[in-house]
Parts: structure tokens; C-alpha cells; sequence
């Protein structure tokens, strides 16, 4: 004689309760569009950066990738924004060096870096451009600095928003060469540059000025980056002047903290292999980017020394937060 036990309702309702978030998790990504966050505003690199990996993304994992602009607060109003997010695989962000350096500009950050958002891949790195206006009588980056000192109220350098990368350039310039400049922060890169083509700055640092420097609208004088770009070997690096200055930007994706890991490891590995195609490899070269590529834990790492070099750099420069 044999027994079969049937379970009961209760243990039954219990185990597909059970199986329920695993059952999600396998669905990804079901009929609901996912989201890429660009906290800066539209038009620039970053949301053409931004939008070239929504739709190769959206194509690899046959689903609908949008784009939202959140731009404000030196890139923290759209960080904030993934940050508090539902963690199921429909929301990331394309965030940057700014994500790292809104931690020292800030009193009060609108969100924890470390522990808030949970770090994807890193995308690219890039250069800061310094330039001017075409009337500014300046040829190299020791001319701007004469010109700084000598007349305090004769620069204004307009840049993407306090905590952003082009902003610290500013700042580290003033710092190393005693300048007295103006730092004018903006909601984008696209707003600051376009101050200058009107005349309502005279400078600016931005990685976004590729096409504007190429196209003769503005004069270039340097790069922040250690070495000099590949993209245009004959400007020189600011480090030429002042020995030691060294800002390199980047991007990367992240999303929001208990994002479940095999989600994020599919996402990690679907921009590498995006990184690697030849339309992809065009379009940064109009950027003037380098690919990067990591697994999250590689640009988790990354992230943190970051972090702790720029603390260092955050005391050396005596920075006090907004």
C-alpha cells in the first residue's frame, strides 16, 4: 500500500511565493521598457553616449531601451533618481567622474555613491578641452594664465555644473597656476560651450568640444589628461605647463543598489561585446573616446580608487563643499 501526501494550500501558495523572484528574475526582460538615465541635458555627449547604447542594448536584449534626461545639480538630480529606484533591471544610469567628485562639492550629496547604486561596466574615457573664444588674445595655456593674473576680472570659464569633471578642471587650473577665473557651471556641456560661442564666457573645459574644435568655432589650448589625445596629438596637455595637473573623465553605467547580480552581469557583458562592433568604435571617435570595458566588479574597484584619489587631491586643493 503506498501514500501519496497532497500539499496542502497553504504550502502550496508558500512555495510559489517562494519561486516567485526567481521566476521574475528569469523573465528578464519581460514587456516593460528599461530605462537609461542621462543626468545632463540633452544634445550632448553624454546623451549621444547615452543613446547609442540604449538602442544597441535594446537590440541585444530584444527589448525597448529609453532615454530620460534628469539633468541638475552637477549630475545628481538623475543619480538621485536611479538611486531610488525599483532594483529589477529596468533602470540605469549613465553616470561619470561627476558621480565620484559630487562627493567632495557637496555637503549634503543627494545619494551615497558607495552604497546607493550598484556599479554595471564602465563605457569610456575622455578628455577635458580647454578652449577659448576666437576673440580671446590668447595662443597657449601659459598666455591664459598671464592674461589671468594680470586682469583677475578677464575670464569666466563656463563648465557643466559644480561636481562635474570640466568644473574640477577649472578649479585644479586656478589651484596650480594661481589664476584668478571665474567658474561658471552650467546644466551640460552643450550650455557651456554654446556660452561661448555667444560671447557670455570667454573659456571653457568640456569633453564634449571635439566637434566645435574641429569645426574652427573655438581655440583650442590644451587637454587635462596626462597624455596627450590621440584625437588631436599636436594640442598639448595642460600637464606641459603645469607639471602634475591630470584630470581624466569617464563615463559608466550603474544601477540602482540590490539590482539582482545575474541582471547586472548580463548588462556588464552586453556592453562589453557593444563596445567591440565597428558603429559603435565611429561614434566614439566623433566623441573623441577611448572604449573602456569591465565587469562590474572591475569598475566597482575602479570607482573606489577614484574615490580615495580624489580625497587626496580634495584636501591638497582645500575644496569646500557647496
Amino acid at each position: 500500500m503506498s501514500f501519496h501526501i497532497r500539499p496542502s494550500g497553504l504550502f502550496a501558495s508558500l512555495m510559489l511565493m517562494a519561486l516567485a523572484p526567481f521566476q521574475a528574475q528569469a523573465a528578464w526582460p519581460n514587456d516593460k521598457p528599461i530605462r537609461m538615465i542621462v543626468p545632463y541635458s540633452a544634445g550632448g555627449a553624454s546623451d549621444t553616449l547615452g543613446r547609442m547604447i540604449a538602442a544597441r542594448l535594446g537590440t541585444s536584449l530584444k527589448q525597448t531601451v529609453v532615454v530620460e534626461n534628469k539633468p541638475g545639480a552637477g549630475s545628481m538630480l538623475g543619480s538621485q533618481f536611479v538611486s531610488r529606484a525599483d532594483p529589477d533591471g529596468y533602470t540605469f544610469l549613465l553616470g561619470s567622474i561627476s558621480n565620484v567628485l559630487n562627493t567632495f562639492f557637496y555637503k549634503e550629496p543627494l545619494y551615497n555613491l558607495s552604497t546607493d547604486l550598484a556599479p554595471v561596466a564602465q563605457v569610456i574615457t575622455i578628455p577635458n578641452y580647454l578652449a577659448v573664444g576666437k576673440k580671446v588674445p590668447v595662443k597657449d595655456v601659459a598666455e591664459l594664465i598671464v592674461l589671468a593674473k594680470r586682469d583677475p576680472e578677464a575670464l569666466s570659464c563656463s563648465t557643466s555644473g559644480i561636481g562635474s569633471s570640466p568644473y574640477l578642471s577649472c578649479e585644479l587650473l586656478k589651484v596650480m597656476s594661481g589664476a584668478k577665473i571665474v567658474n561658471v557651471p552650467f546644466k551640460g556641456g552643450t550650455e557651456a560651450i554654446q556660452a561661448v560661442l555667444g560671447d557670455q564666457t570667454t573659456m571653457f573645459f568640456s569633453n564634449e568640444a571635439l566637434p566645435y574644435i574641429t569645426a574652427d568655432q573655438v581655440r583650442v589650448l590644451g587637454v587635462t589628461t596626462s597624455k596627450r589625445s590621440s584625437y588631436l596629438p599636436d594640442v598639448p596637455t595642460i600637464g606641459e605647463t603645469l607639471p602634475g595637473y591630470d584630470v581624466t573623465a569617464w563615463y559608466g553605467v550603474w544601477a540602482p543598489a540590490g539590482t539582482p547580480k545575474p541582471i547586472v552581469d548580463r548588462v556588464s557583458a552586453e556592453i562589453n561585446e557593444l563596445l567591440k562592433t565597428e558603429g559603435v568604435r565611429k561614434t566614439l571617435t566623433t566623441l573623441g573616446a577611448e572604449a573602456a570595458g569591465s565587469t562590474p566588479e572591475a569598475f566597482g574597484q575602479y570607482v573606489q580608487s577614484e574615490l580615495q584619489r580624489w580625497k587626496r587631491l580634495m584636501d591638497e586643493m582645500k575644496v569646500v563643499p557647496q
